[in-house]
């Protein structure tokens, strides 16, 4: 069953708690321009299957609005990712309420959105309350709350601290391969979690790793590891890489399932218990 996501807006005028046209409108936008980025980060290949559609209307205070998500193809199942999305949003928009840490899946596109759905309700709105799917709660955001949280997703967009490097990985998607005005050789990498992109200088093995890959690497999204010195401006946000590693890792597809692991006859036709004394009296090797 498709998801249901409920929208009430309230203004903060004397005369009226009826929203401005503008508010409403952009409150709207912004919301649904942020489920749209969060499936982007999602989803695997990257790619929107997801439709949003207002399929019931409310002028009681406070004015509400329903959407329903459908698949963007006919017949395609999207259920699973719009439980995730939702899921994802809603968990995130908690976490920028209390915290200053990153939600996951939110790119700097996503914290954005997200601030101006807050600063609205600062000026010029008195409430925005959102309830993602059946049974969840509710997203209630009030000027004192929200005021708060924009402070939040600032700290998170703009952190103090000094630039620093450390040894590790990151993974994400294969972006491309370019060169920079130094003549350095390039990997571009949409990062798997955040969304953000990341410039990784390759050399080496690395360099040789990409080296023989091929444009359909790029066009299918491939997911890779990268593996060097991972130089940050501030602490959590990544500048580049200096890249020594590039794993291109299998698809999901390419992985095996369960009737690739599982061999039913791996007793060669013993019953377990005889089979486990063989092996432990050295029968079976």
């Amino acid at each position: 069953m498709n998801k249901i996501v409920t929208f009430q807006v309230a203004g903060a005028g004397e005369e009226s708690d009826a929203p401005t046209v503008d508010d409403l409108a952009d409150q709207l936008r912004d919301y649904f321009d942020l489920l749209e980025i969060v499936e982007g980060t999602v989803a695997v290949d990257g790619v929107a299957a997801i439709e949003w559609r207002i399929v019931e209307a409310r002028t009681d205070s406070p004015i509400s609005f329903k959407a329903q998500a459908f698949a963007r193809q006919f017949a395609v199942n999207v259920d699973a990712r719009v439980d995730a999305v939702l899921e994802h949003t809603r968990e995130g928009l908690h976490q920028l309420l209390v915290g200053t840490e990153r939600p996951q899946f939110f790119t700097d596109d996503a914290l954005r959105k997200v601030e101006r759905i807050f600063q609205r309700v600062t000026n010029g709105l008195a409430l925005t309350r959102v309830v993602m799917g059946d049974g969840q709660p509710s997203v209630d955001l009030v000027p004192a709350v929200a005021r708060s949280a924009t402070r939040h997703v600032r700290a998170i967009l703009e952190p103090a601290g000094e630039p620093y490097k450390e040894i590790g990985s990151v993974d994400g998607y294969f972006q491309g391969v370019s060169w920079d005005g130094h003549g350095r050789r390039v990997l571009q990498l949409k990062h798997r979690l955040t969304g953000d992109d990341v410039k990784c200088f390759v050399k080496g093995e690395a360099e040789k790793e990409v080296g023989h890959r091929e444009i359909s690497d790029v066009w299918r999204r491939q997911r890779i590891s990268v593996f060097g010195t991972l130089h940050y401006r501030s602490p959590g946000r990544l500048s580049f890489v200096e890249a020594t590693t590039v794993r291109f890792l299998r698809s999901a597809r390419e992985l095996p399932d369960i009737d690739d692991i599982i061999d039913p006859d791996f007793t060669g036709g013993l019953r377990s218990e005889v089979y486990l004394e063989k092996l432990r009296n050295g029968e079976i090797s």
